[in-house]
């Protein structure tokens, strides 16, 4: 089963803001397993070692799912305003029916 929405999501951490975007699902409907990918926009306040900056960024990424824990990866460029020459990438796990979980966050100066 092929499953395309939209979505938004709270963020408290490194990031604090709102995400907004739009996920396909991939599940393989006899083991409950599959797949998501997607692409969101965060809006927000982004912290890392150099200090905290404002604005938005393009946030792709993507996931497997097994038993209803997911696990994959993301990425981060295109920032605009204090987050204009930031760019990154992470990890992303947690659970499906709850769809909380936690990340890890890697920055760099593009």
């Amino acid at each position: 089963m092929i499953t395309t929405e939209n979505f938004g999501l709270c963020f408290t951490g490194a990031f604090n803001g709102l995400t907004t975007g739009t996920v396909t699902i991939v599940v393989n409907t006899s083991t409950g397993n599959g797949i998501f990918f997607g692409q969101n926009t965060f809006t927000g306040t982004i912290t890392t070692s150099s200090g905290s900056a404002s604005g938005t960024i393009l946030v792709p990424f993507s996931a497997s799912f097994i038993n209803g824990q997911f696990s994959g990866q993301y990425t981060l460029y295109g920032g605009t305003g204090g987050l204009a020459d930031l760019g990154g990438f992470g990890t992303i796990q947690g659970s499906l029916a709850t769809f909380v979980g936690t990340y890890t966050a890697t920055f760099f100066s593009e």
